[in-house]
């Protein structure tokens, strides 16, 4: 199930995107993923490349690149 960037839990929290999920989709909603390599084919990829543990951490590197 592909979760918005928007989306949130019965409990008011934002659900964590998965690893897995492709960074295709990633990179419609958040443009700024476009600086980021096209090698790079899933948020589990590009966690192991940038040495991270999230999407928040991600967009924070990929805006300063």
């Amino acid at each position: 199930m592909k979760l918005g960037k928007r989306q949130k839990t019965e409990g008011g929290r934002f659900r964590k995107e998965r690893s897995d999920s492709s960074m295709e989709d990633l990179r419609k909603e958040y443009p700024v993923l476009n600086k980021l390599h096209g090698n790079i084919k899933t948020l589990g990829g590009a966690e192991k490349v940038l040495g991270v543990k999230s999407l928040s951490q991600i967009l924070k590197k990929a805006r300063k690149i």
